[in-house]
């Protein structure tokens, strides 16, 4: 156990890996909610889902970090910030407004909420592996 916390352990490869598994199906059977997941330097971690952040179910490049969703947050809000001048652009030349942009709108904003959200749990999980001197999850899949 590392730190005193049950799921966490310096071991030897498989048999680290056998020991966090059981500390993590008893942490489950308590009624825990944990992720079993390897951390940046590649051993086994049980981390508590609010440690845990946003994870990954693709093997393709993705978001993960506060930083990176913020960068979505502003996009997506540009992207309804340019459907609303598409709605108006057509009225200064005495044309009907293209109400059909507005679906770019709702897409826009819709996005930029979901990743604002997303941002704020990446965010708040980093603050407490910090915090709670917990290691950094690896983007990879676990096995």
């Amino acid at each position: 156990m590392q730190h005193g916390k049950p799921g966490n352990s310096h071991g030897d490869g498989a048999s680290q890996d056998n020991e966090v598994r059981a500390h993590h199906d008893l942490a489950l059977a308590r009624g825990e909610k944990r992720v079993l997941c390897r951390t940046t330097e590649g051993r086994l971690y049980s981390y508590a889902k609010d440690e845990i952040g946003v994870v990954s179910a693709s093997s393709h490049p993705a978001v993960l970090s506060a930083r990176g969703f913020i960068v979505m947050v502003v996009f997506f809000a540009a992207l309804a910030v340019f459907s609303v001048l598409l709605v108006a652009g057509p009225t200064s030349q005495g044309q009907d407004p293209m109400w059909g942009a507005l679906v770019l709108t709702a897409a826009g904003g819709a996005g930029a909420l979901y990743a604002g959200r997303l941002a704020g749990t990446a965010a708040r999980a980093k603050r407490l592996r910090i915090e709670r001197g917990i290691p950094e999850p690896s983007s990879r899949q676990l096995n």
